[in-house]
């Protein structure tokens, strides 16, 4: 971090985020800078990495949710949860409808904090790729008289000779 933070036009070049668009955001307490707040002219805004995170993370949210449902989510997680910096401190997802958190740290369920705050989601999380790893031992490459069935389990020597 450079000494004194990073203005808003350096903060708007590192995210992409237009000036007019931060602008919105701070003027409407979304998102404020956390080592000094503009106040009157001449006072310049100084934000820290932390705030460049937060920036990030409403941009990132933005392309599927309403500006509404992320300022209900930073509010529920302040509020409710009693973080100060939820949108730089908390994993957050969403479907494009709803915006998640997890309960606790330690994850587990999902906690709707928009349309249904408060309410629990259960999570669950498949790893795939020890999965499709898996499979493709168990499954040998498809012959070419075969290929109306990809996903044919490998014969043993004795279930061919039977076969033929």
């Amino acid at each position: 971090m450079r000494e004194g933070g990073y203005s808003s036009t350096q903060v708007c070049s590192i995210t992409r985020v237009p000036y007019g668009t931060l602008f919105e955001w701070m003027s409407t307490g979304l998102i404020t800078p956390s080592l000094v707040k503009p106040q009157g002219r001449g006072n310049r805004a100084r934000w820290s990495f932390r705030d460049i995170v937060a920036v990030r993370a409403i941009q990132s949210l933005r392309r599927h949710a309403s500006l509404q449902a992320i300022r209900k989510a930073v509010d529920y997680i302040q509020h409710k949860m009693d973080i100060e910096s939820p949108l730089s401190e908390r994993w957050l997802a969403t479907d494009g409808e709803e915006i998640y958190t997890l309960d606790s740290l330690d994850g587990g369920r999902l906690l709707a904090l928009a349309r249904r705050q408060g309410q629990m989601t259960s999570l669950i999380c498949v790893e795939l790729k020890s999965s499709t790893e898996e499979l493709r031992t168990m499954l040998e490459p498809v012959d070419l008289h075969e290929q109306h069935e990809p996903f044919t389990r490998k014969k043993s020597p004795a279930q061919r000779r039977k076969s033929a």
